[in-house]
């Protein structure tokens, strides 16, 4: 990529208020959903065997807006019994030791003449003690970024900035994270992009770390109803801080509704059903600025299927 073509696609991240590395918008959006490909160390912390796909659609009304689509996967291995949200036994499929858990991820993201796209492998070990359970995991991550000069459209046609080729570029990196849960708190802290790796999207530059910390406490003097507030907090590049301040209510254990402030100047509202081994969840954001007045704000869409229940009584 020679500079014009370089500083032009800055331009374009930074005018749409994108940070460089495509996982701050792509994945930490839908930490909710998808913790595992946020910190390694969730991978099978509640026991249950799970997977998720998500489509989420930005401001929607803009042209060209961003599309994501993210599917993941989570399970502990090991010969042990678990209850489901009805406190209903079960038993494990997988005869082997209990303290394994492991992850998968996968996303793609389109944003105008930018594609991303990248695969997330997780593995974290726990060790249980008084009713607690503390995991440390680690994953391996590869990411694909896609500059395609064909998709823009320039006001001034045969503008020699704008050259229509076709860039690829890819990093390998590796993440690092603990997770500590009791029966109605959790705690968890992450690094993302642990190696400082020369980023090939800038080169001379290496790629920076996030950092995450994430918890929250869940109340439930009421047999079928649970209150839990929760914040994810993270520290991105070495210069940029945001955080997520979420309010989620569950019904029968199994339905919920949540609705979360971003430091962003964001409102999410997302619930969620059971429908059998399935459960269905809608979400809608909106940014709280001049943004407003030209879309209809952010929508998603996800699915996922409970693999481990033998009568799948719950999510």
């Amino acid at each position: 990529m020679n500079s014009c073509r370089k500083y032009v696609f800055l331009l374009l991240l930074i005018g749409a208020g994108i940070p460089l590395s495509a996982q701050h918008n792509v994945i930490y959006r839908n930490h909710q959903i998808h913790q595992v490909m946020v910190n390694p160390a969730t991978a099978g912390s509640a026991f249950v065997p799970v997977a998720a796909l998500s489509f989420q659609k930005q401001w929607l009304g803009i042209n060209q807006s961003p599309s994501t689509l993210i599917a993941s996967t989570s399970l502990r291995i090991g010969n042990f019994d678990f209850y489901n949200p009805k406190m209903m036994i079960n038993n494990s499929l997988i005869k082997t030791k209990d303290r394994i858990g492991l992850g998968f991820g996968i996303y793609s993201d389109q944003n105008g003449p930018l594609a991303s796209r990248g695969l997330n492998l997780a593995y974290a070990y726990h060790i249980n003690f008084l009713g607690s359970s503390l995991a440390f995991g680690l994953s391996g991550n590869m990411e694909q970024t896609v500059i395609n000069g064909s998709s823009w459209d320039p006001i001034s046609a045969g503008d020699p900035l704008l050259v229509s080729t076709r860039d690829s570029y890819y990093n390998f990196n590796a993440n690092a994270g603990v997770f500590f849960r009791k029966a109605q708190y959790f705690a968890g802290f992450a690094v993302n992009h642990l190696i400082p790796l020369e980023n090939n999207i800038e080169p001379g530059e290496n790629v920076k770390q996030d950092y995450i910390l994430h918890g929250g406490y869940i109340f439930n003097h009421m047999k079928s109803v649970q209150f839990e507030p929760s914040l994810h907090l993270r520290y991105l590049d070495y210069e940029t801080l945001e955080y997520d301040i979420s309010a989620r209510l569950y019904l029968q254990h199994i339905h919920w509704i949540s609705l979360t402030y971003r430091s962003y100047k964001a409102l999410e509202l997302l619930a969620g059903m059971k429908i059998k081994q399935f459960y269905l969840a809608y979400q809608f954001e909106v940014k709280l600025s001049s943004v407003l007045g030209y879309s209809a704000g952010s929508h998603g869409l996800h699915v996922g299927m409970n693999l481990g229940m033998n009568k799948f009584q719950g999510f």
